[in-house]
């Protein structure tokens, strides 16, 4: 039985492992997914998704080691406990995308992960009553491992708004004051009136499909007017004209511009975002760099 609880703990230690690899390899999307339930601020979600990784991490190494057995038994009950608590919350509210439990090596909804837990939860109630061997080990001898945890997980994916401050994106001024012209491509976007957040973004482009995203989260949590985002897609001919895409594309309508504009515009970055007041762009940003207060503030200053 000693034997058993042993591997039991190793097993469940290298899940818990693995389980946090999976979110730092996919830790965009683990970010804006925490983001999407608009509770924290952009910032806040970069911080607490590597928290969630470091905790993971921490426990699985613990497991794994069969070392403190007590307070890596309770640490580990504490977060199957809360993640189970979470899901049950985004199930009832009718989330059914993926939780991100697994990163983006395995989709599974909240109802799966849900069972997933309780499955896991079972395992390491076997493993905490069955009695197995330990290792103590001393505060000169955990605290460099937990700060070595800490500080590798930060440093392999540190948070965007620590890496990355304001900046002013290299454009085309001239070609962008043409487009929007009274007869230019962008003519009936009307972006010389007014307060505007124009993204430039591609299908198939994954970091503009997470900067739709954000930018989408950032327009609810704040409850922003929702006319004001704009979003512009190369076109393949010179027609102008709304465009629907679909939801797993892009969340919020886009519209077509000749790609030859888009190109010469942006001179072929993407995505690239403006904040554009009576036709002149007052700030620009990448997806790295989005900032929440200050998109918020400047629309709402409309």
């Amino acid at each position: 039985m000693r034997l058993a609880a042993l591997v039991v703990r190793m097993l469940l230690g290298g899940f818990f492992i693995f389980s946090a690899i999976s979110k730092l390899i996919g830790i965009d999307e683990f970010e804006v997914y925490i983001f999407s339930y608009n509770v924290l601020p952009l910032n806040w979600s970069f911080l607490l998704a590597r928290l969630v990784i470091v905790a993971e991490m921490l426990v699985g190494i613990g497991l794994m080691a069969n070392v403190m057995k007590r307070w890596v038994d309770i640490g580990a009950t504490l977060m199957l406990v809360g993640f189970t608590l979470f899901l049950c919350y985004a199930a009832l509210i009718g989330r059914t995308d993926s939780c991100h439990c697994m990163g983006s090596f395995l989709e599974i909804d909240p109802t799966q992960s849900i069972l997933k837990n309780g499955i896991l939860l079972l395992v390491l109630v076997f493993a905490m009553g069955a009695k197995s061997w330990q290792w103590q080990p001393r505060w000169f001898v955990t605290t460099p491992v937990v700060a070595g945890v800490v500080v590798t997980i930060f440093c392999l994916s540190c948070p965007d708004n620590w890496m990355f401050g304001p900046s002013e994106e290299v454009f085309n001024v001239e070609k962008f004051d043409s487009a929007t012209s009274a007869e230019g491509e962008l003519a009936d976007l009307h972006l010389r009136e007014g307060r505007h957040v124009v993204a430039f973004l591609t299908p198939g482009c994954p970091y503009c499909r997470m900067a739709d995203e954000k930018l989408t989260h950032i327009c609810r949590r704040n409850d922003l007017d929702s006319a004001a985002m704009v979003y512009l897609t190369p076109a393949t001919d010179s027609t102008v004209a709304p465009l629907t895409l679909d939801t797993t594309t892009f969340i919020r309508p886009s519209y077509l511009i000749p790609s030859m504009t888009y190109a010469m515009i942006t001179y072929g970055q993407r995505p690239m975002i403006f904040l554009v007041m009576d036709g002149r762009v007052a700030a620009t940003c990448h997806y790295r760099n989005i900032n929440e207060r200050q998109i918020a503030e400047f629309l709402i200053k409309r």
